[in-house]
């Protein structure tokens, strides 16, 4: 009689733990960050999918969130895109489109749970996840307009949409100058505008678009007090690389390069060869307003576009 009670007891505890999504089965929680807000957020694993607290998407940049709590169902919109999730259910709606989910809104202890990766790829997120360390980090992507200008066959608005996507540093430290630079050089290979460089000061940075994104690939601090003899991109820029993080992309034959000085607007751009000698073109003067918008870019008749 006592293994007939104790067998039920155990089948009863095995349910228990199934109606309840594994929840309490499963204590692998994720530390979640959100691009533009320095709080974090705590996920949790249940049924193998990482939910995170409904209050976070509010520091979703331009999304706007309605909770019907007679309903229990979320609505979350931004652009043209509205997502539709209900409490309890495996189906949601964007655009009024149906979509399955693995794992669907839930209720814990009075909290109310969405999934991270559904809801963040249907407002045009994008959601990197570390294992190692149980890091989630959330970061904005390009929207429409700039995806459309990026594709341009002028390369000034190509690159101008390139330098305007949202900058993914996720996974790379950030190295800081030595003193305040107010010049910064921005250096794009010939004919292309799928990667940039940025130095600043002692400063430099390596970007690639991936995914609607300025991924941050590579990034050092030069020696100043050290002339690059080396025949790789530290030619380039002059000096040899103090420290540095990320893979250090090839030397190519030649770059356009557009140099912003912060204290007068003044814009010069040319040509930098691969021994890092460079030749003026021309030059205009700008406002703080173009440059923070990046809208200094402009066409060089003598370049060759190698559009891929």
């Amino acid at each position: 009689m006592k293994k007939k009670v104790a067998a039920s007891f155990l089948l009863t505890v095995a349910l228990s733990s199934i109606l309840l999504g594994s929840s309490f089965a499963n204590s692998t929680s994720y530390k979640v960050s959100i691009s533009g807000s320095s709080t974090t957020y705590d996920g949790q694993v249940v049924s193998g999918r990482v939910l995170i607290p409904a209050k976070a998407i509010q520091n979703f940049k331009g999304v706007k969130m309605n909770w019907n709590a007679a309903i229990k169902q979320l609505k979350l919109q931004k652009e043209n895109s509205t997502v539709l999730l209900t409490a309890g259910k495996n189906v949601a709606l964007v655009n009024n489109k149906s979509v399955s989910l693995d794992v669907p809104v839930t209720i814990i202890n009075g909290r109310t749970l969405v999934p991270v990766r559904f809801v963040s790829e249907s407002l045009n997120y994008n959601v990197e996840l570390n294992p190692s360390n149980k890091q989630i980090t959330i970061s904005e992507r390009a929207n429409s307009v700039l995806n459309e200008n990026y594709k341009s066959n002028n390369l000034a608005i190509s690159r101008i949409a390139a330098l305007q996507f949202p900058i993914n540093n996720s996974g790379m430290p950030m190295l800081t100058a030595d003193d305040e630079g107010l010049n910064s050089t921005y250096y794009f290979l010939e004919g292309k505008s799928d990667s940039y460089f940025i130095q600043t000061s002692d400063l430099v940075y390596y970007y690639e678009i991936k995914g609607g994104q300025a991924k941050l690939m590579w990034e050092a601090n030069l020696d100043t007090t050290k002339i690059s003899a080396a025949k790789d991109i530290t030619k380039l820029f002059g000096y040899q690389v103090e420290k540095q993080y990320g893979a250090s992309p090839q030397l190519s034959e030649r770059y356009v390069f557009f140099n912003v000085d912060l204290f007068t607007y003044m814009i010069q751009y040319g040509f930098a060869n691969s021994d890092g000698q460079m030749s003026i073109l021309g030059s205009q003067q700008s406002s703080s307003q173009v440059i923070r918008n990046k809208n200094f870019v402009r066409e060089i008749d003598e370049e060759q576009p190698i559009r891929s």
